[in-house]
């Protein structure tokens, strides 16, 4: 358990915290993290897991809105609810029934989830979207102590040097451990398919949560949750960290504005390296631009 610096091929370094060979953010207390083995679940727990920079935030206020029933839900710091940020004990000081999130690996857990069957929803996004966004919350935030090029930052980003590890080994672990319980109740959600449709996406985990809200519900929070609507609200409280620091553009295909033919290609054969017998498919863009947050029909 110790900090690190992993170095790019420029020579500028990334901190992190290791501990037990996985990489965190700096800034975590190993204490915490070696405390989520036997965190006190509750029987109504929900849980949003995610590699980082893949739509948790997002994902975490639409849960709130739904287990309240209402839009009007105060605005929350996500890391007060966040299991490797904050102790048990701060935690239990939010009324049930809490909306909790990870980024961490399910073997890090507590088994007693299983047991007590916490819905779990698990977010993916397109890995060459994530390591933009990921470089860009690396460089902002002073800890990580970070201020290398991009071009610089893609290789060690598809080894696995940064915070949460490989999102290919990320994936597929937690991929494999659902594999392994198939029993327990959790959602896969795309952050492109909400991209494209945020009110089937919405009503979807309404769905899964045992909700029987009508869709003029769902559609309400689908238009308030749309992620610029999202970043604006966000951004107008100033957070320890400065303003809209977890909500930059969340486009779908920016990476093309980033990514060398050579980096990209480099992905790819990683994604089909590491991902070969996954049932998950990136998508890296969206059909003919289309996005939109309305009730079409779909469900």
């Amino acid at each position: 358990m110790s900090l690190t610096k992993v170095t790019d091929e420029a020579g500028d370094s990334l901190m992190l915290l290791d501990v037990d060979g996985f990489l965190f953010a700096p800034d975590l207390s190993a204490d915490v993290i070696k405390s989520l083995s036997h965190f006190p679940f509750r029987d109504d727990d929900v849980m949003v897991c995610s590699y980082p920079k893949s739509g948790c935030h997002w994902v975490w206020e639409i849960l709130r809105m739904l287990q309240e029933g209402t839009l009007d839900v105060a605005v929350q710091e996500k890391e007060d609810l966040m299991m490797e940020w904050k102790t048990p004990e701060f935690m239990d000081k939010f009324p049930s029934p809490r909306v909790l999130n990870t980024h961490v690996l399910l073997r890090h857990l507590n088994p007693e989830l299983f047991e007590k069957k916490i819905k779990i929803i698990m977010v993916v996004r397109n890995p060459k979207d994530v390591a933009v966004s990921f470089y860009h919350h690396h460089t902002k935030l002073v800890e990580y102590e970070y201020n290398g090029q991009f071009t610089n930052y893609v290789p060690n980003y598809l080894d696995g040097m940064v915070d949460s590890g490989s999102v290919f080994d990320y994936t597929r672990d937690w991929e494999k451990e659902i594999d392994k319980h198939p029993e327990h109740p959790i959602l896969l959600l795309c952050y492109e398919d909400m991209k494209e449709n945020l009110f089937r996406e919405v009503k979807k985990i309404g769905n899964f949560l045992g909700k029987s809200c009508e869709d003029v519900f769902y559609q309400m929070i689908a238009d308030k949750c749309t992620f610029s609507k999202m970043r604006d609200r966000k951004g107008a409280v100033h957070t320890e960290w400065g303003d809209n620091i977890f909500y930059r553009k969340g486009e779908v295909g920016d990476w093309k504005n980033w990514f060398t033919v050579a980096h990209s290609e480099m992905c790819d054969r990683i994604c089909e390296e590491k991902m070969a017998g996954s049932r998950i498919t990136f998508r890296y863009t969206l059909d003919n631009n289309r996005e939109t947050n309305n009730n079409d029909g779909g469900s």
